[in-house]
């Protein structure tokens, strides 16, 4: 790319606005994430002076200089929003001077850089506290081509960027509408009766369980999951020289957050078990975590941790899709962590045999369980696909950033 190259210092001017007439409510207070992106704050701001609180409106910037040293990325995010809020008195405002010179969000996407990350948190070491001082900040140089390359620049990624979005809206609406079916026929017991009506409500013949203390359908039944699932551990032939190893840290609400060969010989200790595809891994450690997956592939060269439960479908009556659902359903996950909080030990922990084998579940009919199958089959196919489809839009998102250099 043919551009000047200028500082940080010359194209912004830091701003100190505070809310000095208490215009913006606590409502409007703002924190940053460390992916780079305005949240609702988590602080306790009980009795504290909002006057002090600085200002963020539209096109401004804000960023939180302290502990880039520790996490080694600056917090720094661009306000998209037509209302002005709040954040911290200890962040960092600042604003572009000319934009006809430079855009916003081009110079956001230089600091969604890995390689901006790197270069911040090597000034930080002038900081005793691992912070990331303003001069310094100031002196880091970008390159800034004429601004029709600027806004072809930012087009192109925000064509991606906007994709992701989109898969990320439709999944959502796609998990809200599977939970809204899956309480409408193993909760209410609305399930579409042989006449395409709600059985229930149509007068579906219903039967007291005295297991749950409440009527069921007729033909559902109450079984475990200790007789649907087996907790797997059988442990790897460790054949090959290299392998695939996933930690509780590794995966996360359905994702394998990489997928590297390593040396046997460097695995760590705790890798010892195989899997296999449709089993479901589950981390002992702190359920709502939701450090959970589904494997999607054969998984030969793969060992996980002794940390993952290894959950493998034995009813043949039972689809894994449906176990999987039923597993991390955000009330199921909420009611393992209340358990594994309830435990005595280092970590809120779950095991197999204490909190999951006993667990009662509601089995359907043959035929309803038939039908859901169904239902969950097309719900997934969808869900991962436009997953599978973000991760390789965000690797053409780290491919338009690293081309800006």
């Amino acid at each position: 790319m043919i551009s000047n190259r200028k500082t940080i210092g010359a194209v912004v001017r830091q701003l100190k606005v505070k809310n000095t007439e208490n215009e913006i409510g606590k409502d409007r207070l703002f924190g940053i994430n460390i992916d780079k992106y305005f949240m609702p704050s988590v602080a306790n701001i009980i009795g504290a002076d909002l006057t002090k609180y600085k200002i963020v409106r539209r096109e401004q910037f804000a960023f939180n200089r302290m502990h880039v040293g520790r996490d080694g990325r600056l917090p720094i995010a661009l306000s998209r929003s037509t209302d002005a809020f709040l954040v911290s008195p200890a962040y960092t405002v600042f604003e572009i001077i000319d934009s006809s010179e430079i855009l916003p969000e081009y110079l956001f996407m230089w600091f969604s850089r890995t390689e901006f990350d790197r270069e911040a948190w090597f000034h930080t070491d002038a900081d005793v506290r691992g912070g990331l001082p303003w001069d310094l900040f100031c002196a880091i140089e970008l390159p800034v081509p004429s601004i029709e390359k600027q806004r072809a620049i930012v087009k192109e990624y925000q064509t991606v960027t906007d994709r992701i979005k989109l898969n990320e809206q439709l999944n959502q609406k796609l998990e809200e509408t599977a939970r809204t079916i899956y309480k409408h026929w193993f909760v209410d017991f609305e399930f579409p009766n042989e006449d395409g009506l709600p059985y229930k409500s149509s007068g579906g013949e219903m039967v007291y369980n005295d297991e749950l203390h409440q009527d069921l359908p007729v033909q559902f039944s109450i079984t475990t999951l200790g007789l649907i699932l087996e907790s797997h551990s059988e442990k790897h032939n460790f054949k090959k020289d290299k392998l695939i190893f996933f930690n509780t840290s590794d995966i996360l609400n359905g994702d394998f957050l990489h997928a590297d060969y390593r040396e046997v010989s460097q695995l760590p200790g705790q890798a010892k078990k195989s899997i296999k595809k449709h089993d479901i891994l589950f981390s002992e450690i702190r359920p709502v975590n939701k450090r959970f997956a589904l494997v999607r592939v054969e998984a030969e060269d793969y060992v996980v941790s002794t940390k993952l439960m290894v959950l493998r479908v034995r009813n043949p009556m039972v689809n894994h899709l449906r176990m999987y659902q039923f597993l991390t359903r955000p009330k199921f996950i909420n009611q393992l962590q209340r358990a594994a909080e309830g435990r005595s030990g280092t970590f809120p922990q779950i095991t197999f045999e204490e909190h999951l084998e006993n667990y009662p579940f509601i089995l359907g009919s043959k035929y309803i369980e038939s039908k859901y199958e169904q239902i969950l089959e097309s719900y997934y196919h969808q869900l991962f696909a436009r997953r599978d489809e973000n991760k390789v839009l965000k690797k053409v998102q780290g491919v338009l950033l690293a081309k800006m250099s």
